[in-house]
């Protein structure tokens, strides 16, 4: 491994990190509801993203943001979409389930891109989905046991949008810049939570909490993500990704006490071993 190569890994590790203290962030907001979270995470995330644009961009910020195109936009539409999904899911939910289900958005991506844009679904993935829907079947199931499924179907959700994300940002040719994505992704959140919330009543300790939280765990990580994959093949990007999954769960479970369910660590642990499978198996074919 080239000295480059392994800044990139270890970066991409810190965004992993990053991005899997969201469970531990939600759990220690107090009385503020899923409108309100998604307002203030996305102030904070814009103030982050919107002064490390100025710095790097300076006069071509703004050209930055208005030149994303018509892709670039629907993909940030998107993205704001799953702000509300995911807050909403570890609201009603385990941040384990809701991780475990949330990382199924690779299958997702390759079903949509099959029937969207005509790419191929190699064995390895037909095979990966399988297990990944036996995997979610036993999350959910065991959801409906609790009494509740609308945690799981909102992170579900989450990885549906995540999936036409992805196939919006494919169309574009792979050439959006992924930080003014993100930065218009929280100006549209903001606004609709806004409209729709009532975030001027939410208490200073949860508006700290969540300013926080945008900066580390969402600006934080897509600004180290983005520096990461200028090195990293989007196999090697897949596999470290998987750290956030393993790492949001284990951190609510430590710190607040927070036990997956039985039927949640099997499903997590089939749908995670479906991941690692095939993206180990289609790194080795192109490297062989």
């Amino acid at each position: 491994m080239t000295p480059g190569k392994a800044r990139s890994v270890a970066i991409m590790v810190g965004a992993s990190v990053a991005w899997s203290t969201s469970g531990l962030f939600v759990r220690q907001v107090g009385d503020a509801g899923a409108l309100e979270m998604v307002f203030w995470r996305s102030i904070g995330m814009i103030a982050f993203l919107g002064a490390y644009m100025l710095w790097r961009y300076r006069r071509d910020t703004l050209a930055k943001v208005t030149g994303l195109g018509g892709a670039g936009f629907a993909a940030a539409a998107l993205l704001a979409s799953t702000f509300f999904f995911f807050l909403y899911a570890v609201s009603k939910t385990t941040v384990a389930t809701a991780l475990f289900l949330m990382s199924t958005s690779p299958f997702w991506a390759a079903v949509v891109a099959r029937v969207f844009l005509g790419e191929p679904l190699a064995a390895r993935t037909i095979a990966a989905i399988a297990a990944c829907v036996v995997g979610v079947a036993i999350m959910v199931g065991g959801a409906l046991e609790f009494g509740s499924v609308l945690g799981p179907l909102s992170a579900l959700c989450v990885s549906v949008a995540f999936a036409f994300q992805i196939t919006f940002l494919r169309k574009a040719g792979g050439s959006t810049d992924m930080v003014p994505s993100v930065l218009v992704a929280g100006l549209l959140s903001a606004v609709l939570a806004f409209a729709l919330g009532e975030p001027a009543r939410t208490g200073m300790h949860d508006i700290l909490v969540l300013l926080a939280m945008g900066v580390i765990q969402l600006g934080m990580g897509c600004l180290l993500m983005t520096v990461a994959t200028r090195n990293l093949s989007a196999a090697d990007v897949g596999l470290i990704a998987l750290l956030e999954t393993t790492l949001g769960p284990f951190w609510v479970w430590i710190f607040h006490a927070e036990r997956p369910a039985d039927s949640t660590l099997l499903g997590g642990a089939i749908v995670l071993a479906a991941l690692v499978a095939n993206e180990v198996v289609g790194l080795r074919r192109r490297v062989g």
